[in-house]
């Protein structure tokens, strides 16, 4: 096992996830893609696929935390939703941007118009957590955030950052202190949620984010293998 996503001595709901399901934040810093952004070695018709994913992806994020605000019991919990749209609409195209650079594009030129379907199904399930409880919610949208951060910190923690290296915007971008606090403030809420909840809902919560763990996985592997509506008999 590698390094894990919580500090030693860490409690809480979230704490447990994350030591439990250690082998899925592995998996997604293992995949070939993440390799590839380590490495700088991936292919430009990659970065380009994921680029135009991603920036669907984020666009149907941003509604999931719209049904966050309608499951919102106070301003506070909307204070929460409506902070984290203007952090992903403000900000997080600057990591794309890094990337359309290297590729020699505009962030426009890169965007793309359909989801495709291992992202589709994650939007659909992100969704689908919408329409259960705020506690299932956050749970699905918890894994989007706290892999990127832990990859990004766990790369830019065993060696500098080379200025010179193809990807180094993406990389200082999630190694940055910009969704931090978002993330702590994420996990917090979350493991108050899941100390007043019954069994029941924390079991669906626990489903929910091992479920997104998978599909960061294989936003991964969209984008590595070039994922889109074609049938699998290629006609």
């Amino acid at each position: 096992m590698g390094v894990l996503p919580v500090a030693p001595g860490e409690t809480g709901f979230t704490a447990e996830l994350g030591r439990r399901h250690a082998d899925l934040f592995e998996a997604f810093y293992e995949h070939p893609f993440l390799k590839g952004l380590r490495e700088g070695s991936l292919a430009r018709e990659q970065v380009l696929h994921y680029v135009g994913q991603d920036y669907q992806y984020l666009t149907a994020y941003v509604r999931c935390y719209g049904l966050g605000l309608a499951l919102s019991p106070d301003r506070e919990w909307m204070r929460f939703f409506h902070d984290g749209v203007s952090v992903i609409l403000a900000e997080e195209g600057h990591a794309h941007e890094a990337l359309c650079a290297y590729a020699g594009v505009s962030y426009e030129e890169a965007q793309a118009d359909r989801l495709a379907p291992s992202a589709q199904a994650y939007i659909n399930h992100m969704t689908a957590a919408g329409h259960d409880t705020l506690g299932v919610l956050l749970a699905a949208l918890l894994p989007c955030p706290w892999t990127y951060l832990w990859a990004a910190a766990r790369f830019t923690g065993e060696a500098p950052l080379d200025p010179d290296h193809p990807f180094h915007g993406w990389w200082s971008f999630y190694a940055g202190a910009y969704e931090s606090d978002k993330l702590a403030r994420t996990r917090e809420l979350l493991d108050r949620v899941a100390a007043e909840a019954g069994p029941a809902e924390r079991e669906r919560m626990e489903r929910a984010f091992v479920t997104s763990c998978h599909y960061e996985v294989r936003f991964w592997e969209m984008a590595w293998s070039l994922e889109d509506w074609t049938p699998p008999d290629g006609s």
